[in-house]
């Protein structure tokens, strides 16, 4: 997925800082070699200490965490990420987020790895023109049942290495997204299928097959 990164480890330490204070708080030293912390973030206003698990997790563990917990059994998440400097700015892109082209490029990453994880050599001598075609076309698909959960951002405070009195102030926000994995593996499987038929007439028998592998695992495993 496109987008404008946060560096997620620096993140992940911040969440022992998190807090809703009105003055601004001393830098703690912090694990790795710069000192940062979170001043304020979404619920602050409102008293809320704690980030929401969803955004704890991502940073912590990325997509495969949030997917683990109990709230999205069953679900495929997906997660937007921007960062800046201006907070309105930031909060803009979370309202504008354009969800169904990002969350096309998370599934055709996905499909992607499908792929090369069920290949025993590269993907493209295992399946062909079939390997870069699906990617191509469900990076361009239209995908149905994506539910908006929720979106948040923090404010942090990163310090100068060589000087404690230098330090830059950032926003980063989330964006959490959601679809059934009955669903969307459905919407998938037809992408795959719909390609396969596109592309027989030019693949080898073998790749035929290989293909076909992929489709049933994407059928009865998802990705």
């Amino acid at each position: 997925m496109k987008q404008i990164m946060c560096a997620a480890a620096c993140i992940c330490a911040l969440l022992c800082a998190v807090s809703c204070r009105s003055a601004e708080p001393q830098a703690r030293s912090l694990e790795g070699s710069v000192e940062s912390e979170v001043l304020e973030h979404k619920g602050s206003s409102l008293g809320i200490n704690q980030l929401p698990v969803w955004v704890e997790t991502y940073i912590e563990t990325g997509i495969s965490g949030i997917e683990r917990l109990t709230d999205y059994d069953g679900m495929y998440c997906f997660v937007g990420e921007a960062s800046g400097t201006n907070l309105e700015a930031v909060r803009s892109w979370a309202e504008s987020f354009d969800a169904a082209r990002e969350i096309a490029a998370a599934v055709s990453s996905r499909v992607e790895s499908l792929f090369s994880g069920a290949a025993n050599g590269s993907p493209d001598g295992v399946y062909g023109t079939y390997f870069e075609d699906v990617v191509r076309t469900s990076a361009s698909a239209s995908y149905s049942g994506v539910r908006k959960i929720n979106d948040w951002w923090i404010r942090t405070r990163t310090y100068d290495a060589d000087d404690a009195d230098t330090y830059t102030d950032s926003y980063h926000a989330f964006v959490l997204y959601v679809v059934p994995k009955d669903v969307l593996n459905e919407q998938v499987a037809a992408v795959m299928n719909r390609v396969a038929q596109e592309d027989a007439a030019v693949l080898t028998a073998d790749q035929l097959s290989a293909a076909e592998n992929v489709r049933s695992i994407m059928e009865n495993i998802g990705f």
